[in-house]
């Protein structure tokens, strides 16, 4: 009788260990890519955007989607795998994180006030423009679109032990 041919589970594990960053980070991209769709963030649970005040159409954080298609995956090894965004956008981290912003009034910024009131017809453009502040003092809420999150880290768990149960399926005695 022959004798079963050992599995060489070193290569075994190291096909699986290959792959497996790269779909970590894609489960992480994706799952940060999802809080523009769902307009809000999930770390143990859903945390909605706060609301705007202006009534325009389109999804918050999502007029030129500049952010949303600035997360990317930065490096994916067994070492570590780094999901970054809002590089080189000035803005990125006050909307992740919120915070409070003095900005100076310029004459430019009147200009566009004014042709904002003339086109809509608002105060509010009207007043900003007619303002005597020589800053503004601006409040951005915290709409955090990456960061830490127990679901993710659950989601990335299930995502290793299914590979380790595909490669155990890949052993033959």
């Amino acid at each position: 009788m022959d004798k079963p041919e050992m599995p060489d589970f070193e290569a075994l594990a190291k096909k699986a260990l290959e792959q497996l960053p790269q779909k970590v980070a894609e489960q992480a991209k994706a799952h940060f890519l999802s809080s523009f769709t769902k307009e809000g963030f999930t770390d143990n649970s859903f945390i909605a955007w706060p609301k705007r005040k202006d009534l325009l159409p389109h999804k918050m954080l999502s007029l030129s989607y500049a952010l949303k298609n600035s997360i990317k995956i930065s490096r994916a090894d067994l070492k570590q795998i780094v999901i970054s965004a809002g590089e080189g956008i000035p803005y990125a981290a006050i909307h992740n994180e919120g915070g409070n912003i003095t900005v100076p009034v310029t004459q430019k910024m009147r200009r566009y006030f004014w042709a904002m009131h003339k086109k809509t017809g608002e105060e509010f453009y009207k007043n900003m423009a007619l303002t005597k502040k020589e800053e503004l003092h601006i409040h951005i809420p915290k709409r955090q679109y990456i960061g830490t999150s127990e679901v993710l880290n659950k989601k990335i768990e299930k995502t290793i032990i299914q590979e380790i149960i595909n490669a155990e399926k890949q052993l033959k005695f």
